[in-house]
C-alpha cells in the first residue's frame, strides 16, 4: 500500500512538472520576442543641442499656438490662451530616419507632453505627423501616427465623427502601445526616445519603458521634432538630437 501511494504521488508530481515545463515552453517565444533596448552607441552624430542658456529661443526653433518663455535656463511650455491647440515648440533639422531624442522635463501643471517626429510639408498624413511618444504622470504611449491616428482617411473620419471600419479600428489598435508609469509633479526626469527602422522605444532616466514596432515609424525623411505642451505647463531642458 505504501509503495502504491508513493508511485501515485510520483506520477502526479511528474505530471505537474511536465505541465509546468510545457507552460514555460509556450511562454518562451513571447519573452524572446520582446525587443532589447536599442543601444545609445548607435547614435554618434549630434544634430542639435540646446540647454536654453540664452534668454529666448533661437533658430531653428519655431513656435505654434504658444505663449512659452525661456526663464532661468529652462523652456517653460505654455499653451496660448484661446489658441485652440496645445503649444508646439518645433525644431527643423536635416532629414533623418533613425534618431535619438533626449530631453529633461518636469510636470508643472500640464497633464502630458508629446514628443513628436514629423516631416515638414509631408502630405501623406495629417500635418506631416509620423510618430510620437506621449508622456503623462501615469502612462507613456508610443504611437505610429502615419499609419494610424493621423492617416489621412482615418483622421478625416474621426474629425467628422464617422464610424471606422473594423480594419481601421484594428489599425489604430496595432499602431499604439501604452505602458504604465508613476511620475511625480515638480520632479525632473530624463526622457529618451530612440528610433531604429520600424522600432521606437521610450526610456525614462535610462530605463526602457516600452517599445512599438510599426511601419510608419520607419519613414525615411523625418525632419521636424516637436515638444508639445497642452495647457500650462511643462518645463524642458537639455534637448539633444543624435543620429547614426
Amino acid at each position: 500500500m505504501t509503495v502504491s501511494c508513493s508511485k501515485k504521488v510520483l506520477t502526479m508530481s511528474l505530471k505537474h512538472c511536465l505541465l509546468t515545463l510545457a507552460c514555460l515552453a509556450f511562454a518562451l517565444p513571447v519573452l524572446a520576442g520582446a525587443p532589447e533596448a536599442i543601444p545609445a552607441d548607435d547614435y554618434q552624430k549630434q544634430l542639435f543641442a540646446d540647454d536654453f542658456s540664452a534668454d529666448k529661443l533661437g533658430k531653428p526653433w519655431t513656435l505654434y499656438k504658444s505663449s512659452s518663455v525661456v526663464k532661468d535656463g529652462v523652456l517653460v511650455g505654455i499653451e496660448e490662451q484661446d489658441g485652440g491647440h496645445a503649444a508646439v515648440h518645433q525644431l527643423l533639422t536635416e532629414p533623418y530616419s533613425d534618431v535619438e531624442l533626449t530631453v529633461d522635463l518636469k510636470f508643472e501643471g500640464s497633464p502630458s507632453t508629446n514628443l513628436t517626429f514629423n516631416q515638414h510639408k509631408f502630405k501623406g498624413s495629417h500635418a506631416g505627423h509620423l510618430c510620437r511618444v506621449v508622456v503623462s504622470p501615469g502612462k507613456v504611449s508610443l504611437r505610429d501616427g502615419k499609419t494610424g491616428v493621423f492617416n489621412n482617411e482615418i483622421f478625416k473620419k474621426r474629425q467628422a465623427k464617422e464610424k471606422l471600419t473594423a480594419e481601421e479600428q484594428a489599425i489604430l489598435k496595432r499602431t499604439q502601445a501604452d505602458f504604465p508609469v508613476k511620475l511625480e509633479q515638480h520632479k525632473w526626469y530624463t526622457v529618451t526616445v530612440r528610433i531604429k527602422g520600424d522600432l521606437m522605444q521610450a526610456f525614462i532616466d535610462g530605463k526602457l519603458i516600452g517599445s512599438l514596432r510599426s511601419e510608419g515609424i520607419a519613414h525615411a525623411t523625418k525632419d521636424k521634432i516637436g515638444l508639445v505642451t497642452p495647457k500650462e505647463s511643462i518645463h524642458y531642458d537639455n534637448v539633444k538630437v543624435r543620429v547614426p
